[in-house]
């Protein structure tokens, strides 16, 4: 009856020790879990500067009645370097980002053509556009897709060498565009981005008002575009 009763105290001992251990334990405190960094957010407010290259294949058709002159078509192309700014919003949704962008560029495309009778200029001077766009962000990077209205202005001048005069039309352009690009943030404020677009101004009519009595002729307009940009996330 002793040896059991000792037993049994031993036991109880060894469970109340146990069960100290266990308590100075769930004392311990543990270090605390780091904090994790937080995503970037495109959220925002931005405005910068971007330079590239455009490139295309239009092409420009005149005539006019009674013979004056043979029916002539001669290719405008739409290769020139370009710079300018854009600024815009853009505003995230987990990692949707919905944006808005509006860009002036300034450019030199000249083409010309020299025939019998006849000589033709030209020139495109500037460009511009108001986008929509839909990006997927991950944390600093951003793809998107853009699309929207573009405009310009085309100048045309129309020269008879043998007669000495010559007349100069100019046409204000509203057309469409679309393309993708990418976005990286740099720093919390430095965004750069490279894009592709393509825009179209569509087929355009014209006639001269007096100089070339009946002359009349079309330009089919579009292009390809690749350019690179830095903006300021504000």
């Amino acid at each position: 009856m002793t040896k059991l009763f000792r037993t049994g105290l031993t036991a109880l001992a060894i469970l109340l020790s146990g069960a100290a251990g266990a308590a100075d334990l769930s004392k311990v405190a543990l270090p605390p879990a780091p904090d994790l960094p937080a995503l970037y957010s495109w959220t925002g407010f931005y405005a910068g500067l971007q330079s590239g290259y455009a490139w295309g294949d239009s092409r420009v058709r005149m005539s006019a009645p009674g013979g004056a002159f043979a029916p002539v078509s001669f290719r405008v192309g739409a290769d020139s370097a370009f710079g300018g700014a854009h600024a815009g919003f853009n505003y995230q949704l987990g990692g949707i980002v919905l944006g808005v962008e509006g860009d002036v560029e300034a450019l030199n495309n000249r083409s010309r053509l020299d025939g019998i009778g006849l000589s033709a200029r030209v020139s495109q001077d500037w460009q511009g556009s108001a986008r929509a766009r839909l990006g997927l962000a991950f944390d600093r990077w951003m793809v998107y897709g853009t699309g929207g209205v573009s405009f310009t202005e085309y100048e045309r001048r129309i020269f008879a060498p043998g007669a000495g005069f010559g007349e100069r039309l100019t046409s204000a352009r509203t057309g469409w565009n679309v393309g993708a690009g990418v976005n990286f943030a740099f720093t919390d404020h430095l965004i750069l981005g490279a894009e592709y677009r393509y825009t179209d101004f569509g087929r355009n009519r014209f006639a001269s008002s007096g100089a070339f009595p009946g002359l009349s002729g079309s330009q089919e307009l579009s292009s390809h575009s690749a350019r690179a940009s830095v903006a300021y996330k504000f």
